[in-house]
């Protein structure tokens, strides 16, 4: 699902577009919830599932993509439409921050 995601945010150029792209998303994340027995985050991240599994994580891997010292916050889009770079901003979501990472 993770390439597939990554497909939908390259191809998010609109409105309908990025609805699109939500709802993949909330799909893979409904797919995560039901099929992931989240033993550990190794087994998650290698089975490309959500490793944040809480708003709280998710939240923080946005804001720490989007955050200062990033290109969204600085405004640099290299001609990307915003609402690609909102989409990449929620794709990224899906995963810790390396910082985040349980050892």
């Amino acid at each position: 699902m993770s390439e597939r995601l990554m497909e939908l945010v390259q191809a998010v150029s609109d409105e309908k577009s990025f609805v699109r792209f939500l709802q993949a998303l909330r799909e893979d994340c409904e797919t995560h919830e039901r099929d992931c027995p989240r033993r550990s985050y190794i087994d998650c991240a290698t089975n490309q599932h959500f490793e944040t599994h809480s708003t709280k994580d998710f939240l923080r891997s946005v804001e720490d993509w989007a955050g200062p010292g990033g290109d969204f916050y600085e405004g640099r889009h290299y001609g990307d439409p915003i609402l690609r770079r909102v989409a990449t901003m929620l794709y990224v979501g899906r995963n810790y921050r390396p910082e985040d990472r349980p050892r």
